[in-house]
């Protein structure tokens, strides 16, 4: 007889049997029921178009329901002794074994399937990551075996069902608070069920299901085979019997104990948040001084896991690099020492020197590396005394949030008043010139001057009507034009002159990542060519084809005038000069020695408003203002941190689609499993 000759057949016997079960339907409903709720909860509190914080949860609804419906797989044939007849059939041990475990594990694939339709809900109102979604419920396929093999075990060694039921539960919530004990962790299921979850299951994942499933089954056709044949009569013959599910037991525990390498997984998210890129590695291999990265997160919780998966990447790509995950409110003397403020955030140490960035990924945690691996740290100097706006005003037209943003990218920043200045200081690698509203005085030109001869950087950002800088920005091939930009198809809110822009005719760093920026009364700014070969001028963004620049705005209605001296569209909005040469003396990117290059670097925009209190949250002002500051520090490679989280999927709902939502989850597809086995039940009563 092949040892699992027969399972076919019973599990078509059984599966037959739960489909026509009435018990079975109110179990569905059941189990319908509650991943509605919890899916509705997740998804309303998260707001966000993913399964990742759903499939988690799901382990709980199985903890209740998988129990119950195999309590009753092996001991009700065992309690009504129909399993001797099974037995005397041609079906093994085995067979019988697999065939009900099979039979299970088909009856949960079928409750799973109407979950789908979560998945529509965020594909209707949202842009769900598609491959995590699928790989979660490979992963919840897997967890449904592992359980449905536990239930099949209990109901395989004790005498009635209820007993079963009791033992199978039992077992399976060890499994689950084996998470939060150290000595056992190896035991539970959690940990691999959020790595299909994330989207970035490994190895080590597929290894514990796998084995995690075979064990059960195996102990329980070892212990069936034991009650059709007896204990053997020679002596020691309990302890032989028992030693094949012993042994297997055995054999699982310490292969889930084996360490699996880090990199031993596939990321199926969008970004990739979960590998290293390979610029990622060639950054870290840079880092030759101890540096420490702590991510807050609250212990235990999945973003605590999530965690720790990345950083394991950062340890094995460098020595060097020490990680851990601490809870904000559990370690406050650490996150005072770190500076941080909330779970969420990342301190990134190296020597002496800290930053703390935000949200946690591969690409925010490289950069700060790399910022604190550089020999020379980067000061930005807002420039006061002419009435320009503030890095320290929490006015809305002030500059508190760009401060803000500049020190969350590892740039400092301090306050400078050319007025009474006699040069720039020498740690100001940056100057920021924003929106002056009297002229500079020929000292304040000099001194801009002499700067950016001596390889400075400088970002403009002048408004409309402001003072005249053709005797900083000439010279660099830039010069700010008269008027207001009008653009009736790209306007915000009806008003033509808050654009909407989203065009970026040229590869430039500053716009890399940048979906779109918010301006408001902007002018325009002339990118011309220069006899200096080593200067190079770039248009960074510019208005659409429809657009004029208007040098009456006043005038209503405003129309495009060519005749008074409108400029027609596209218009530029922003540009960029720079001019490099090789030196003896100079910046260098990183340590290591290389050649070093001399750069002089002016960004102009035609509006300030965009970086102010007020806009700089909205569309892609934030990491605009970012790439900025690093192409002016000669850093365009790093990555700016914008705050947000590309793999966070927004899922924005109105007060009638929360409220479909929740009827179709939690009501009418229950409803609808209800209807089909009420359709059941009345067949039957017919025959």
């Amino acid at each position: 007889m092949t040892p699992l000759r027969g399972a076919l057949r019973i599990a078509r016997r059984e599966l037959r049997a739960y489909l026509v079960a009435p018990w079975a339907y109110g179990v569905a409903v059941t189990f319908l029921v509650l991943t509605g709720t919890i899916f509705f909860v997740v998804a309303d509190g998260s707001r966000e178009a993913s399964l990742r914080f759903w499939f988690p949860n799901l382990a709980f609804v199985l903890i209740v329901t998988a129990p119950i419906v195999t309590s009753r797989l092996v001991a009700e044939e065992w309690r009504s002794r129909h399993l001797d007849i099974l037995l005397a059939r041609p079906i093994s041990p085995a067979g019988l074994v697999v065939g009900k475990w099979l039979a299970a594990v088909g009856f949960f694939g079928l409750l799973l399937a109407p979950t789908l339709v979560y998945a529509v809900f965020l594909a209707i109102w949202g842009a769900p990551d598609w491959p995590p979604i699928v790989a979660s419920y490979v992963g919840a396929l897997l967890l449904v075996a592992l359980f449905a093999a536990v239930g099949t075990m209990a109901s395989a060694l004790t005498p009635t069902a209820v007993a079963a039921g009791l033992g199978g539960f039992a077992v399976l919530v060890v499994a689950q608070l084996a998470n939060n004990v150290p000595a056992v962790h190896g035991m539970s299921f959690q940990p691999h069920l959020e790595s299909f979850a994330r989207g970035a299951p490994g190895l080590e994942d597929a290894v514990y299901f796998v084995t995690a499933t075979l064990a059960p089954l195996i102990v329980a056709a070892a212990w069936q085979t034991v009650r059709r044949r007896g204990a053997s009569p020679l002596r020691g013959g309990r302890l032989r019997a028992a030693a094949v599910p012993a042994t297997v037991l055995a054999a699982t525990l310490a292969l889930n104990l084996v360490p699996v390498p880090a990199s031993a997984r596939v990321d199926f998210t969008a970004s990739g948040r979960f590998t290293l890129s390979k610029a990622s590695k060639e950054v870290l291999r840079n880092v030759k001084q101890r540096a420490t990265i702590t991510a807050f997160a609250p212990e235990g919780t999945a973003q605590a896991r999530d965690a720790e998966v990345l950083l394991a990447q950062f340890r094995r790509a460098n020595s060097n690099i020490h990680t851990r995950v601490l809870d904000f409110a559990k370690a406050q003397g650490e996150a005072l020492r770190l500076d941080a403020q909330d779970d969420g955030e990342v301190a990134v140490e190296i020597g002496d020197r800290k930053e703390v960035v935000a949200p946690l990924l591969e690409q925010t945690v490289t950069s700060a590396l790399q910022r604190l691996a550089r020999p020379k740290p980067q000061t930005l100097c807002g420039l006061a005394g002419d009435g320009e706006r503030e890095l320290d005003s929490e006015l809305p037209q002030g500059l508190q949030l760009a401060r803000l943003a500049a020190e969350r990218n590892g740039v400092a920043t301090r306050r400078l008043d050319l007025t009474v200045a006699t040069q720039v200081p020498a740690d100001c690698t940056i100057l920021a010139l924003v929106a002056p509203t009297a002229a500079l005085l020929p000292n304040e030109v000099q001194l801009l001057n002499d700067y950016m001869a001596a390889d400075g950087k400088m970002m403009i950002l002048s408004e409309p009507g402001g003072p005249n800088l053709d005797a900083i920005t000439t010279r660099w091939g830039l010069r700010f034009l008269p008027g207001v930009v009008f653009d009736p198809e790209r306007a915000a809110a009806g008003d033509p002159t808050s654009l909407l822009v989203n065009d970026f005719p040229t590869e430039s760093p500053v716009s890399k990542g940048v979906d779109g920026a918010a301006l408001v009364t902007a002018g325009g700014v002339t990118t011309s060519a220069s006899a200096d070969s080593g200067l190079t001028v770039s248009r960074v963004m510019q208005s659409s084809a429809h657009s004029w620049l208007e040098l009456n705005p006043a005038a209503s209605p405003p129309t495009y005038e060519a005749d008074k001296g409108d400029r027609a569209g596209p218009v530029v909005l922003a540009g960029a000069a720079d001019r490099s040469e090789v030196k003896a003396g100079g910046e260098t990117r990183l340590s290591g020695g290389g050649a070093s290059i001399g750069r002089t670097r002016l960004l102009a925009f035609t509006d300030a408003d965009w970086a102010s209190n007020a806009f700089l949250d909205r569309r892609s002002n934030a990491r605009l203002f970012a790439n900025g500051l690093n192409w002016l520090a000669g850093e365009e490679d790093l990555v700016a941190v914008g705050g947000v989280d590309p793999d966070l999927r927004r899922l924005e709902l109105t007060p009638a689609q929360r409220r479909l939502m929740g009827i179709g989850a939690i009501g009418a597809v229950p409803a609808a499993v209800l209807f089909v086995g009420a359709g059941v039940w009345l067949r039957r009563r017919r025959r």
